[in-house]
């Protein structure tokens, strides 16, 4: 008889994380990864990249597609979309609501040319909106998002969420840019391939999300930043 429990196992609970959702975080964290591959490969380097400290930039511009892939096999999202942050996303949620109402059916349709990374924080939101809807509590783990948030934005339009990357468009970052072993010890793990040492730099990542729920004063922790040099 196996040992090994699957998402169809008879009489056992469903898990939280299930098969897909994995595979939807993973594809969408592979997807940010490669953004920040690309903003790195100009000089200097532009973009989300920008959010990282700068002696992280050459490990992420030699980044191969095997240490890609180990680093997008998390079980949270790689980038944050400051889901931590209530008073933020309690205000975005009622100006969504209240501007897209009055807004005429072409200019909800219509196509914004934006850069790329504003075209990946929709597809982020909207995967973001739809977990809420079918998986609420995996939120918690894979986004660091708050009940009341997460109930908030389940309560958008899929129109109302498409708009707010357009909208807020600093609102896509690398999650914990400030934190200062998370993204050294990713980086440096899946570039030497250690396995070992880089589940434990993911597990730091749940233990940071869970501090988010856990103490009062984590308000804009996922997405603190580094302070820019001028």
């Amino acid at each position: 008889m196996s040992d090994v429990f699957t998402d169809d196992s008879p009489g056992s609970l469903a898990p939280v994380l299930t098969t897909a959702l994995l595979a939807r975080v993973y594809a969408l964290n592979l997807d940010y990864l490669e953004l920040l591959v690309a903003d790195c490969g100009r000089t200097p380097c532009t973009g989300q990249a920008r959010r990282l400290p700068a002696q992280l930039h050459p490990w992420i511009r030699t980044l191969s597609h095997a240490a890609c892939d180990r680093l997008a096999a998390s079980p949270f999202a790689l980038y944050s979309l400051r889901f931590e942050d209530g008073l933020f996303w309690e205000q975005v949620c009622r100006d969504a609501k209240r501007t897209v109402m009055n807004l005429p059916v072409t200019q909800r349709y219509a196509c914004n040319a934006g850069p790329a990374a504003q075209a990946f924080c929709e597809v982020a939101l909207l995967h973001a909106w739809h977990v809420t809807a079918v998986n609420r509590l995996s939120t918690r783990i894979v986004y660091a998002m708050p009940e009341a948030t997460a109930a908030r934005l389940a309560q958008l339009t899929m129109w109302q969420v498409k708009r707010l990357a357009a909208d807020h468009p600093d609102l896509l970052a690398p999650g914990w840019p400030a934190h200062p072993a998370f993204w050294r010890d990713l980086l440096r793990f899946a570039h030497m391939g250690d396995q070992v040492r880089l589940s434990a730099t993911k597990l730091l990542g749940t233990q940071l999300i869970a501090a988010t729920f856990g103490s009062p004063g984590t308000r804009g922790g996922r997405t603190q930043r580094p302070a820019r040099r001028s």
